[in-house]
């Protein structure tokens, strides 16, 4: 038979095994959960990664006052790469060995992003591609890396349904540049040929945006040329537009680079008009969260989120997502949850492939309506639906002044 002062020893060592186990499992949910991230914050690209910065700033702030990740504070921490992608791999070592981050959000830009990619599929630690847009990034077949932003070569995936919408069954590339042209034509030509719209030859103009393109326009309406597009930038998108209106040919869609530009109704003016542009993000998009991640932005900043800006926040949020689903910080449970997720972001709907590449996110489509900018497609993040096809030049409310 046991002695009582024996009983007392074993059910006193019991008791502080089980407040061990309490207090190591307490402190683990006390400890701040790490999120590393590197960023320019000086050298040539700082002004660009400004925006991604304070969105995640904008983040930690909020989410911790929610009550943090799985109950655990987060805890930001930002490298400076000083604007040189170079610098990634070190920096993204610095964060998964001394940092000890359990969550890292990729760095500025696609270069950067391959080779933070590289350092975290080593290390088996998730990462969540933020910016990195080049498809050539998830064909290296990483294992713990997420793209978040829809792929580059996805930037006109718009552009079809549009056309088909405005009623066009052919459509012409026209560009200063053949290389131009044909790498839009290129992207073009697999949803082309499924709508049954028929991409014409290339038409090629005289560029530098101070040509009269008029005769080009003609020659292109002589054609019977039903939809137009082009990878112009502003300034010739803006000139080609003239010489459309002084030829009087009203293509039922117009779409251009340029128009995507900010600067665009400036340099347009009232020729900008039912135009349409390519974009990234629009304050105005109606995505998930993006109207609450806009009052908050400017709240704080005293400025609309940018693209960059956006692609931080939706990071973030695909991070929260993917924490809740997996209930863990466990990097097996975390690269699952991130490769089985279907949610959405600021940025449109998250689904990846096999190799962590966005396939649910779509870029958007952008029109000139009374001089706004409005997302007139996808559907699901329209601001506006879209003017289809485009009023002929005469007929417009508002005409050039003699």
């Amino acid at each position: 038979m046991m002695a009582a002062g024996a009983l007392r020893r074993i059910a006193a060592l019991g008791c502080a095994l089980a407040l061990a186990c309490f207090g190591g499992h307490a402190a683990a949910q006390s400890r701040p959960v790490v999120v590393g991230v590197v960023l320019p914050q000086t050298g040539m690209l700082a002004d660009l990664g400004a925006g991604m910065r304070d969105a995640l700033l904008l983040w930690q702030e909020r989410v911790n006052a929610a009550g943090g990740l799985a109950g655990r504070k987060v805890e930001l921490r930002i490298h400076d790469d000083a604007s040189e992608a170079v610098r990634s791999t070190r920096l993204y070592e610095l964060l998964v060995r001394e940092d000890r981050a359990e969550i890292l959000i990729g760095p500025f830009g696609s270069a950067a992003t391959s080779m933070a990619a590289a350092v975290a599929d080593r290390a088996r630690r998730v990462m969540v591609n933020a910016t990195g847009t080049s498809p050539a990034i998830h064909k290296r077949a990483f294992r713990y890396v997420f793209q978040v932003p829809p792929p580059s070569d996805a930037y006109a995936a718009g552009l079809l349904p549009l056309a088909q919408r405005a009623g066009a069954r052919t459509l012409t590339v026209a560009a200063s540049n053949p290389a131009g042209a044909t790498a839009l034509g290129d992207l073009l030509k697999s949803d082309a040929l499924k709508r049954g719209v028929v991409l014409q030859p290339a038409a090629i103009y005289e560029g530098g945006g101070v040509v009269d393109l008029a005769p080009f326009a003609a020659a292109l309406k002589a054609a019977g040329v039903e939809a137009l597009a082009s990878p112009a930038d502003v300034r010739e998108t803006a000139n080609l537009l003239r010489g459309l209106r002084a030829a009087g040919y009203t293509p039922r869609l117009f779409a251009a680079q340029g128009v995507g530009d900010p600067a665009f109704v400036a340099q347009a003016g009232i020729d900008a008009e039912f135009a349409l542009g390519f974009s990234n993000y629009e304050p105005n998009a109606r995505s998930s969260g993006n109207a609450e991640f806009v009052r908050a932005y400017r709240a704080r900043y005293k400025r609309a989120p940018d693209f960059h800006a956006a692609c931080g926040w939706a990071a973030a949020q695909i991070v929260e997502a993917a924490v809740a689903r997996a209930g863990s910080f466990d990097q097996a449970a975390l690269r699952v949850a991130l490769a089985t997720l279907e949610s959405a972001s600021v940025l449109g709907a998250y689904k990846v492939d096999v190799d962590g590449a966005q396939i649910g996110a779509q870029p958007l489509m952008v029109q000139i309506q009374k001089g706004r900018r409005e997302v007139v497609w996808p559907e699901a993040a329209a601001s506006a639906a879209a003017a289809l096809p485009a009023q002929p030049w005469g007929e417009r409310a508002l005409q050039p002044k003699k």
